[in-house]
Formats: C-alpha cells, sequence, structure tokens
C-alpha cells in the first residue's frame, strides 16, 4: 500500500506527543498537569481526524475537477470535529456507492486483520477518542494519560487511512 496523502498529517500527532513527554516528564509533581495535557493531546487528535478527512474528500473531488474541488470544500467547511465512523460511511456514499462498498470491504478487512493482530476493535478506539476529546473539551473531564490517548490513536488512525484508502 502506498504512504496516504494523510499519513504526514496523522504523524504530527506523534510529534506533539513526543514534545509533550519531552517538556513535562512524568513524575508525580506533573501528573495533574500531564492529564491536562492529555485532554489537549486528544482534542488535538481528533482535530486533526477532521483535516484527515477533509483532505481525503477534497483530494479524491480534486482529481475530479476543480469545480468539484471547490464545491467539497465549500460543502464541508464547516464540518466538525466530532466525525463518528457512521458519518464516515454516509460521506462515503455521498460520492458515490462504488467508494461506500469499497470502504465497507476494508474495514471489514482492516477489522479482522487487527482484531487477529493486537486483539482490539480500531473502530472503539476511534469512538473513544471521540468521547475523551467531547468530556475534556465540553466538562474538563479527563479519562485518560498521554501514554494511552497515543497507544488509542495508533490503533484508531486506522479507520482515517482506511477511509483514504477507500477514496483511491
Amino acid at each position: 500500500m502506498a504512504r496516504s496523502d494523510i499519513a504526514p498529517i496523522l504523524d504530527r500527532i506523534d510529534a506533539l506527543a513526543q514534545e509533550i513527554n519531552s517538556f513535562v516528564p512524568l513524575d508525580a509533581r506533573s501528573i495533574q498537569f500531564r492529564a491536562d495535557l492529555a485532554g489537549l493531546l486528544v482534542v488535538s487528535i481528533v482535530a486533526t481526524y477532521e483535516s484527515c478527512v477533509k483532505e481525503t474528500l477534497m483530494g479524491f473531488a480534486g482529481r475530479h475537477h476543480a469545480q468539484f474541488h471547490l464545491f467539497t470544500q465549500n460543502h464541508f467547511r464547516k464540518l466538525n470535529s466530532r466525525i463518528s465512523v457512521s458519518d464516515l460511511y454516509k460521506y462515503a456514499r455521498t460520492f458515490d456507492n462504488t467508494t461506500h462498498t469499497k470502504f465497507g470491504v476494508l474495514m471489514n478487512k482492516r477489522k479482522k486483520k487487527l482484531q487477529n493482530y493486537v486483539g482490539k476493535d480500531f473502530t472503539a478506539a476511534y469512538e473513544q477518542l471521540l468521547n475523551w476529546r467531547h468530556d475534556f473539551a465540553h466538562a474538563g473531564v479527563r479519562h485518560t494519560t498521554v501514554e494511552e490517548a497515543l497507544k488509542t490513536h495508533r490503533l484508531a488512525k486506522w479507520v482515517l487511512l482506511t477511509f483514504d484508502d477507500a477514496f483511491c
């Protein structure tokens, strides 16, 4: 599989986590601050996912026609960062049934593969990040650590990579 166009966007999350770990190492004095940083990291992760979805949709449209790209850019301008897996299926269907079907087939294949490899559901990890983001952004609830957020992201990002693959 060729490196996805969204991979560099997703790579920024790992870089941010490395910076958090280098500037605020884990020790007893930094636990509360790191919990806040974990919440902010989750907000950044989910906002990055929004950028990936937009990039995928606009890239697909741009490969077809410049006006289609402009229409897609305007249509999805107000897309928010609470994009569920079911929303991704709706977006795929918006473009054509072939893309929607391809996305479903790829999701099923990847789900089985990752389930066998890591024993976890990557769509559940994706939805977990959305829930953590919502709880932190709207209520300041700290559910996770920097390490757990990054571990969850490393599984959840496969939802977006699969979505991007469906549009190729």
